[in-house]
């Protein structure tokens, strides 16, 4: 079976003139990870090849890092500094600009599916804010008391261009628009919300009944679909780029799972490891379903019409080790 190239995107860096001292990276950059702490590697050489690099320097008073999907920039806390964007080219980090008026410390923080908009929560601000325009014209579109909602979000979903706004609590999914909060919406435990690439539909993973529901016309009148039902360990949900399927993470089953949105045909692939994420890289349908501090990170890839796997082995305290793949049907 042939091994597919993908290009990680978990951009990632160190900046001129903030760090002390330097990293040398030679050879292919593949993409960034980050881990809590924070701790950022590289992903260097080609696929049969890959390895971690040694621990990237990172700037000053750099708490968090949320890399934006399939692009080459992310948003960055540093505290009292704020939140940045961290612009990446070539393998290295470019520059980092302020995000004017952002949250510095949010909850969490949720890309569109393209990067382009992102929303973000404090429960400690009590807001919700909305930027639209990533990278290049970062700018808040929205800027909302958070006690205005019917709930306590815990996780979200935002549409490329920043207007069409999801929020979701434990059980309950709702749209934000100027006029409030409406519910569209109700499930038995909310695992995964996200808005689809057409900006019309959403779809959303039930950790109580194993459901993946496709939810039509989100933005005029709200139509639930269920595609798959019983998937147990559902977790984070992922379009793939033409959009006509969704991907799935299956803790429960160490399965990654394809679902056909006009079908709701369902394809399971074997992980062999714990896929607690899914996280789009650079390359179109190559994402990384596990990627834990000193462990082995695995990549779920798509390869002309199958999927397989890819696995990089842990990093280690000295320079990164080559990857073995592993093709799976």
């Amino acid at each position: 079976m042939a091994k597919n190239t993908f290009r990680c995107c978990w951009l990632l860096g160190a900046i001129a003139g903030l760090l002390c001292g330097a990293t040398i990276i030679t050879g292919p950059v593949a993409g960034y990870v980050a881990y809590e702490g924070p701790e950022l590697r590289a992903i260097l050489g080609v696929p049969g090849a890959y390895r971690f690099s040694d621990p990237l320097p990172l700037p000053d008073g750099t708490t968090r890092v949320h890399v934006a999907p399939g692009q080459d920039f992310a948003l960055v806390e540093r505290g009292d500094t704020g939140l940045g964007i961290l612009f990446l080219n070539g393998g290295t980090v470019d520059h980092v600009a302020a995000v004017d008026n952002a949250m510095s410390t949010p909850d969490w923080v949720v890309f569109s599916v393209e990067g382009r908009s992102a929303v973000l929560f404090s429960s400690h601000n009590n807001r919700l804010q909305v930027i639209a325009g990533l990278p290049d014209a970062a700018r808040i579109i929205m800027d909302l008391d958070a006690s205005a909602l019917p709930e306590v979000p815990l996780s979200g979903a935002v549409g490329d261009n920043g207007q069409s706004v999801l929020v979701a609590s434990g059980r309950s999914v709702y749209r934000i628009a100027p006029y409030g909060a409406r519910l569209i919406f109700s499930a038995g435990d909310i695992a995964s919300v996200i808005i689809m690439r057409n900006g019309a539909h959403a779809a959303v993973s039930d950790r109580g009944t194993g459901s993946v529901v496709l939810l039509e016309n989100i933005r005029s009148a709200p139509a639930a679909r269920t595609l798959v039902t019983a998937l147990g360990g559902i977790g984070k949900l992922c379009p793939s780029s033409d959009g006509k399927t969704l991907l799935v993470a299956s803790s429960g089953a160490n399965i990654v799972a394809s679902i056909d949105v006009s079908s709701g045909e369902m394809w399971s692939y074997d992980s062999g490891v714990l896929p607690i994420t899914l996280s789009e890289m650079r390359n179109r349908d190559a994402f990384v379903i596990s990627a834990s501090t000193y462990e082995p990170a695995s990549v779920f890839y798509k390869e002309q019409n199958s999927w397989r796997f890819v696995f990089i082995p842990a990093a280690t305290a000295g320079a990164g080790q080559s990857a073995t793949p592993v093709s799976k049907p």
